[in-house]
Order: C-alpha cells, then sequence, then structure tokens
C-alpha cells in the first residue's frame, strides 16, 4: 500500500460523519419531543415556532419511524392552525395522516385521532359540514380502536357542529341526547350537562320554555362552567339563553340583566338583539330604536367577517393546494429520474465486473470438468455392462417392494383413522363429563330453583349471571368464547344460550328472566341465526351441544 495516510483519513472522515449523523439524530428527537411537550400543555404557537417545525419536517422526511414522522407533521400543522394559516395547516394534517401505518402494532394511534380531530375543527371554521362529519367519525373510530374512551365520547359529541352548520335541528338534538347517555354511561357527569347546550337554543327557538328550562337548571347544576358564585368561568353566550327563557316567562327586568351580561362578555350580537327584544316587550320607542340599530350593525359586522374570512380562506387553500401539489410531484419526479439514473449506472457498472469475475472462473471449471469427465468416460465404459445386467434384476424388485409398501400405507392409514376417532371419542367423554360437573355447581342449581315460579319471584342479579358464566368459563370456556366471539349476540340472547344448554325449557326460561314465552322464541331463534345460521327456536339446543359442547 502506497498510501497508507490516505486510507486512515479516509477512515477518520467516515467515523466523523457517522457521528455528526447520529448526533443529529439525537438532536431533532429532542426537539421534537420539547415541542409535542408544550402541544400537550395547550401552548398557543406563534410565528416563531414555524422555523422549528420546518426543520423538523425536513430531516424526518427521510428519517425516523412512520409514529415520528406522523407526529412532526401533526405538530406543524398546530402551529400553521394557531398563526392563521389554515391551508398550510389542513396540508400538514392530511401528510401526517399519510404517515400512519394503522396495520402496525405499535401506531400512535391517539395522534391519529388527534389529527382528524384538528382538521375536523379547520374544517367547522371553514363551513364545510360534510368533511367536518367524516375527520370526526373518523377520529371517533381510532380513539376506540384506541380504547380512548373520553375522547372517542367526545368527537361522537361534536357531531352535532356540523348538523348545527347544516341548520339540521333534529339532528343536532338527537347527537346531543345520544352523547349525554353516552358521557352518563361512562361517568362523565359534566360532559353529559355540556353536551345539551345547542339544544336550549333550539327549546327556546320552538317555544318549549318548560322543556328548555329544565336543561338550563341542569346545565347550571352539572355543566362545572360555572364558579361558586353562579358566575360563567369563560364564554358569554349562555347568558343570551338564560335572558331569552326569563323574558318567555314573564321575567323582564332579571331578562335584561342577563342580557346586559351578555353584551358584558363582549356577546355583541347576542347582547344587543336580546335588549331589543325586552324593550319591545316594555314598549320603550327610543330604546328601540337604539338597540335596533346597534344590533343591525353587529350582525351586520359578524356577517360581513364570517362570510370574508370563508371566502379568504377557501380561496388561499385552493391555489396554495394546487401550487404546492404540482410543486411537490414535479420535484418528486426529478428526484426519482435522478435516483434511477445512478442506480442504473451502479447496477450495470456491478454486473459488468460481476459478469467478467464469473466468466474467469467458469473457464477454469470448464478445464478441470473436461479432465475430469475423460477420465470417467473410461470408467464407465468398462462399467456399463455389468450395471445393464443387475438393472433387469433390481426391476423386479422394485415392483415387489412398490406393492408392499402400498399394502403397508393402507394399514397406516386404518390405523391413523382408529386412532382419530379414539381421541374424538376421548374428547367427547372428557367434555360430558365437564358439563356434568358444570350442572352439578351450586349457581346452577341456583337457577333450577328459579324456574319454580313463585309468588315472591325475584329474577337473578347481574352477579347471580355473572357467577353462572363464571362457572361455563371454567368447565365449557369454549362455548364462553363462542357466544362472546364476534357474532355480537345480546345480553339476552346470551343468557338464553346458557340456560338452553342446561336444559331449560322455553317455558322455564321465561320464568326465569321473567318475560313472554315468545320473546325467549325470539332470542332463541335469533341467536342460532347468528351462531349457525338457521334462522329458527327449535334447533338451538340441538346446535349448540353439536358446535359448542364437543
Amino acid at each position: 500500500m502506497k498510501h497508507p495516510q490516505n486510507t486512515y483519513i479516509a477512515l477518520f472522515l467516515l467515523l466523523a460523519l457517522l457521528f455528526t449523523g447520529c448526533t443529529r439524530g439525537k438532536q431533532m428527537r429532542q426537539r421534537l419531543q420539547f415541542i409535542a411537550a408544550c402541544n400537550r400543555a395547550d401552548t398557543v404557537f406563534t410565528a416563531r415556532w414555524k422555523p422549528t417545525v420546518d426543520s423538523l419536517a425536513d430531516y424526518f422526511r427521510n428519517h425516523g419511524t412512520a409514529n415520528e414522522r406522523m407526529m412532526v407533521y401533526y405538530l406543524q400543522g398546530r402551529v400553521l392552525h394557531d398563526i392563521g394559516e389554515a391551508p398550510q395547516a389542513l396540508d400538514a394534517y392530511q401528510r401526517a395522516t399519510e404517515q400512519a401505518d394503522t396495520t402496525s402494532d405499535d401506531c400512535d394511534l391517539r395522534t391519529l385521532a388527534a389529527v382528524y380531530g384538528q382538521m375536523a375543527d379547520l374544517f367547522h371554521a371553514q363551513y364545510l359540514p360534510d368533511d367536518e362529519m367524516k375527520a370526526l367519525q373518523t377520529a371517533e373510530r381510532i380513539a376506540w380502536k384506541n380504547k380512548d374512551t373520553l375522547n372517542a365520547l367526545i368527537a361522537f359529541d361534536l357531531r352535532s357542529r356540523p348538523y348545527y352548520l347544516k341548520d339540521e335541528q333534529d339532528s343536532v338534538m338527537f347527537i346531543e341526547k345520544q352523547a349525554r347517555e353516552r358521557y352518563l354511561k361512562y361517568g362523565y357527569r359534566e360532559k353529559a350537562a355540556q353536551a345539551i347546550y345547542s339544544t336550549i337554543s333550539i327549546l327556546l327557538d320552538r317555544q318549549q320554555i318548560q322543556e328548555a328550562g329544565l336543561y338550563l337548571n341542569l346545565y347550571e347544576k352539572e355543566s362545572g362552567n360555572f364558579d361558586e358564585n353562579g358566575e360563567l368561568i369563560f364564554g358569554g353566550h349562555y347568558y343570551y339563553s338564560k335572558g331569552r327563557y326569563l323574558l318567555a316567562i314573564g321575567k323582564v327586568d332579571s331578562a335584561q340583566y342577563y342580557f346586559q351580561k351578555a353584551l358584558s362578555k363582549n356577546q355583541k350580537e347576542a347582547g344587543y338583539k336580546g335588549l331589543l327584544s325586552v324593550y319591545e316587550k316594555k314598549n320603550i320607542t327610543d330604546s328601540i330604536a337604539k338597540y335596533a340599530k346597534l344590533f343591525a350593525a353587529a350582525n351586520d359586522s359578524s356577517y360581513l367577517h364570517v362570510n370574508q374570512e370563508k371566502l379568504h380562506q377557501i380561496t388561499a387553500m385552493y391555489d396554495y393546494s394546487r401550487h404546492q401539489r404540482v410543486a411537490e410531484q414535479e420535484a418528486r419526479k426529478a428526484q426519482i429520474r435522478k435516483y434511477a439514473i445512478i442506480s442504473i449506472l451502479f447496477s450495470a457498472l456491478i454486473i459488468i465486473a460481476a459478469g467478467f469475475a464469473k466468466y474467469r472462473r467458469e473457464q477454469k471449471k470448464k478445464i478441470t470438468e473436461i479432465d475430469r469427465l475423460t477420465a470417467d468416460y473410461q470408467s464407465a465404459k468398462i462399467n456399463s455392462q455389468c450395471l445393464s445386467e443387475d438393472l433387469s434384476m433390481l426391476s423386479g424388485m422394485k415392483e415387489v417392494s412398490e406393492k408392499l409398501l402400498q399394502e403397508r400405507q393402507t394399514q397406516i392409514d386404518d390405523l391413523n383413522i382408529i386412532i382419530q376417532k379414539y381421541e374424538e371419542q376421548l374428547q367427547q367423554l372428557k367434555t360430558d363429563e365437564k358439563f356434568k360437573a358444570l350442572k352439578q355447581c351450586d349457581i346452577v342449581g341456583f337457577y333450577h330453583q328459579k324456574k319454580q315460579h313463585t309468588l315472591n319471584y325475584s329474577a337473578p342479579s347481574s352477579q347471580d349471571w355473572k357467577k353462572l358464566k363464571a362457572a361455563f368459563i371454567r368447565y365449557v370456556p369454549l362455548f364462553v368464547n363462542t357466544i362472546d366471539g364476534k357474532n355480537r349476540l345480546s345480553e339476552q340472547e346470551q343468557r338464553v344460550c346458557l340456560l338452553e344448554s342446561l336444559g331449560f325449557s322455553t317455558g322455564e326460561m321465561s320464568v326465569v328472566l321473567d318475560t313472554t314465552s315468545q320473546v325467549i322464541t325470539n332470542a332463541k331463534a335469533s341467536a342460532n341465526q347468528k351462531l349457525f345460521s338457521e334462522n329458527k327456536a327449535s334447533t338451538l339446543g340441538k346446535n349448540l351441544k353439536k358446535h359448542l359442547l364437543v
């Protein structure tokens, strides 16, 4: 080696590059974690954050994991969203969703659901209810998949917003009622009260004053949006709804007080409109004229602002998305062509070098092979005559061997069939023994007592059903796995299957479940259809024994 120092320099530079790359990757991940923590702390991002998230996006575009790329585009969208660049924010959110690998077990589903939630907020601000609804449905589905109950419920609750934009009041009220019931089911009492706010306004519009009053009282007591003095912690539109209610029941002065409170919370349009209705009720001409003008000015200002902002955002989004996509596609094509040319040239060099080396090796092998074949030919010529004589003898032996092998295989097949039948009978005996042991359990005896109708009859409690199910799990777990599986049996259908397998008649089941025989028959038919694709009640017991208890 003429210049060993050149080799040392090259190795040093290689190690330096590797070290620098590792250090840069660590720094970028630390920055990403820091901004993610700021986002979780509800930081309001300003324009000074943009260069940082842009540099992170540039780095992680070609580095890191799918979760890291999704997170960096999500954070980029959050920064752009906060600084008012809605079209670019939506583009960043869409890029974030493209990075998610939902088939992977370690996919960051929480962040993915948050991305769709932010997209829904943007669509709502831009008066795009159909797009908002799709984003919320996707966010809810991902949250349920991630077992994030609260965020799944919130996504469902927010479905009322696109219906509100489309002025579909019945749908708004239906969603808010469903959301309230779901919040209560999972113990979120404050969220349940907050979910009904738009319903209050709709009830007032429809002059359903008494029901609106009940909802207002519920909202005040349970929403958690009021301090110890009964004052709103944030917002102010509630004061307008409260004033409308008081005005409707004849408490004009109290209504006027709440409309003025709405004004103090900068709810000008609502406040002026409420005060106008008060002075119309009092028939004070000067005040009517005054607040009519103020309400009209506030209404015009709000309408002008909303429509100008909407037009500006939609136009900006169209122009930005179109030019951005075209530029990215051209850049991507150019990069692909560049890498393709380099790859082709490099591959060609490798193929030429490998081909030449292979040619040299093959030439050497051919010379050696010719020498070996010449020697083998002479030896083979001598032995060929001996081999031809032995061939006829071996042919006869082959026929005998094949016949013996065939007979042996037939015997083995027969033996395997006998063994299989024995194992099936043994398994059936084991199952029968377990099922017999199940029927002797105290909890099964308890249910046999329940089927005897008495004057002071009380239906089994949920704990009784859990005990019965636990006994089945202990002795015949396959049965419980099947009725709990993907067939989606209702609770009553599951209970009917448990009793049917224990030999209860339809009449006895109706006593235990405290219902009619027709209801039991319908439940048996439904369960039979879901489990065995037979839409009748009479064969459920036979199918359960045949398919589940063996």
